[in-house]
Parts: C-alpha cells; structure tokens; sequence
C-alpha cells in the first residue's frame, strides 16, 4: 500500500474520530451511533498501521492491489451502514406514521365529546 495512501488514511481517521467526539461531548450525536463511525476509523487506522493486514486479505480474496481492496472494504462497509439505516428509517417512519394516527384518533375522539357535552348544555 502506497505511504500517501497510508498517511491519509490515519489523517482522516483521525480527523473522523475527533469529529464524532466532538459531537458526542456535544450532545448533537447518540452514542449508539457514534460507536460504527468510531469502531470504523480505528479500523482504518489500524489497517494503515499494519498493512500486512491487507496484503494477506488481498492476495486471498486474488486482488491485484492492496489499495482496491482498501477501496473496496471500505465501499463494502458503507454499503452495509446504508442498509442498515434504510432498515432503521422505515421503521421510524412506520412509527411515525402510527403515531400520527393515533394522535388524529385521540383529537376525533376530544371533539367529538366536547360537541357531545356542548349539545348537552344547549338542550338543558
């Protein structure tokens, strides 16, 4: 793996990592969340540190360059994070859509006995 390559990796994964922190210590992120992007750009790190890792992953897998399967892991776990949260929206949306309902329910229901007690009172 070329040392540019390497260096950038560390380079962004730091500045990935520090910007996950930042959100976190700023309430503007979930931990939950923030554990993928932190676990991801260790990794990363990782993998720019010791690149033996990807040479041995490359040679098994019959890729030419160390640097595609770099590209490709990483294209491969984005992939995955992007269909996981499609997974996690539909669900939120699906709540959201039931707890619209719901609430219509519970204001037709709050309407319908005020008209009920102000009929009561006009015919008393």
């Amino acid at each position: 793996m070329p040392i540019i390559l390497r260096v950038l990796l560390i380079v962004f994964s730091l500045l990935a990592f520090s910007y996950v922190i930042l959100r976190i210590r700023r309430s503007q992120m979930q931990i939950e969340y923030s554990i993928f992007w932190i676990i991801f750009s260790l990794l990363l790190i990782i993998i720019a540190i010791f690149p033996q890792i990807i040479y041995k992953c490359s040679q098994l897998l019959h890729i030419m360059s160390a640097a595609n399967f770099v590209f490709l892991f990483i294209i491969t776990v984005m992939l995955i994070k992007i269909f996981m949260m499609t997974i996690e929206l539909s669900a939120l949306e699906n709540k959201v859509k039931d707890l619209v309902q719901q609430l219509a329910i519970n204001e037709k229901k709050q309407n319908d006995s005020i008209s009920e007690k102000i009929g009561q009172n006009n015919n008393a």
